[in-house]
């Protein structure tokens, strides 16, 4: 599963996302399509949090942006909104931040864990 985020344009003019935008996009939702938050409040543009199943993380983004796009245009509480983009947020902060000595095996160092 991935988190992508969805930057969206306002109308011509200013205009805020309705309160029930959530509800009016999942509404559209379709297969491998999670759950979306909405950040109205975010700086430039409001952003949509879509978290999609996919088995890459280039297919995720496009499935979401396509997503945005298509409920956007069905949705009349929606009406004038613009998909801008549609990528999956960067985790290096988060990343420079782990121990260079992960110590022992386990969830954040080498182990048998799969995903380490």
């Amino acid at each position: 599963m991935y988190l992508v985020h969805v930057s969206l344009q306002a109308p011509a003019g200013p205009a805020e996302l309705p309160d029930d935008a959530r509800e009016l996009l999942l509404a559209a939702a379709e297969e491998g399509i999670e759950h979306v938050s909405v950040h109205a409040g975010a700086v430039p543009h409001p952003v949509l949090g879509v978290f999609v199943l996919a088995d890459r993380l280039e297919d995720a983004e496009q499935r979401a942006q396509t997503f945005c796009r298509r409920a956007v245009a069905v949705s009349p509480g929606l009406t004038g909104w613009r998909v801008q983009c549609g990528q999956v947020p960067l985790v290096a902060a988060f990343h420079e931040r782990l121990p260079a000595d992960p110590g022992p095996a386990g969830r954040n160092g080498p182990g048998t864990i799969p995903s380490t």
